[in-house]
């Protein structure tokens, strides 16, 4: 089964300033929310509240390295036609990890709005600020060291490169706005390695991991510049999961 995650974090004001208090968990809303934010958080936060009703967060476990947090709500379904009546609210729920060293929550299987509007509570839940946590932003340079942990010398079976996007590339006289790579060990192309060089920007990489120590095991995923990580490979463990995590809590 396919995982999908989105890597967010803290603001550096917030890093060391969250707390964990289960009663405000459970008084957190988008109401609340709503009356805390200004400027654009309030643009975002008025936004999901056309989405999002009957909302809740909870803490149902901790463990050594992270807090489990469960996000549950109503969420409107997407409208299938431009007219006609709006669609009905459907119930959903999912985890969020809250990791303890560093600014770093991840959601499991939620899309962008509906992880959007949980970030809203769990920033507000923890510092009373709903506008704290906000999604990664990977840059060329933090995509770099990612490629370089996966192709490094000292695992005793580097990774691999699969795909890539990379935009507003050079190439003699002509420049590109976005230039797509799908290959098996594509680190081996000399043109991969060129118009690596010469791209401002990468949007995303699918990559296959080393074998990771939990379970000497390969991942093979997909990360976009904005923390969206896809995990393809099947029957996924949590200590895969917190493995490859720390890996970019180490990077970024």
């Amino acid at each position: 089964m396919i995982k999908n995650c989105i890597i967010y974090k803290f603001s550096d004001e917030a890093k060391d300033a969250w707390k964990i208090d289960k009663d405000r968990f459970s008084k957190s809303n988008l109401e609340d929310c709503l009356q805390e934010a200004s400027g654009f958080a309030r643009k975002r936060i008025e936004a999901f509240t056309t989405l999002v009703q009957n909302e809740r967060i909870s803490l149902e476990e901790e463990t050594q390295s992270h807090y489990i947090i469960t996000s549950s709500c109503e969420f409107r379904t997407p409208r299938l036609i431009a007219a006609g009546d709006l669609p009905p609210f459907v119930h959903v729920s999912f985890r969020i990890w809250l990791r303890k060293e560093s600014q770093f929550a991840i959601s499991f299987d939620a899309g962008r709005k509906l992880s959007g509007a949980a970030m809203a509570l769990l920033s507000y839940a923890t510092t009373g600020d709903p506008s704290l946590i906000g999604h990664i932003k990977l840059a060329k340079e933090d995509l770099l060291k990612l490629k370089d942990w996966i192709l490094a010398d000292n695992h005793p079976i580097p990774g691999g490169i699969r795909g890539i996007a990379m935009h507003d590339i050079e190439e003699g006289p002509i420049k590109f706005r976005q230039i797509v790579l799908n290959s098996p060990q594509l680190e081996d192309s000399p043109l991969f390695n060129r118009l690596l060089d010469s791209a401002s920007a990468i949007a995303n990489l699918a990559f296959t991991t080393p074998p990771l120590s939990s379970t000497s095991r390969s991942l093979t995923c997909r990360i976009n510049y904005w923390g969206g990580l896809t995990i393809y490979t099947p029957n996924l463990l949590d200590s895969e999961i917190a493995e490859l995590i720390r890996v970019f809590e180490k990077l970024i």
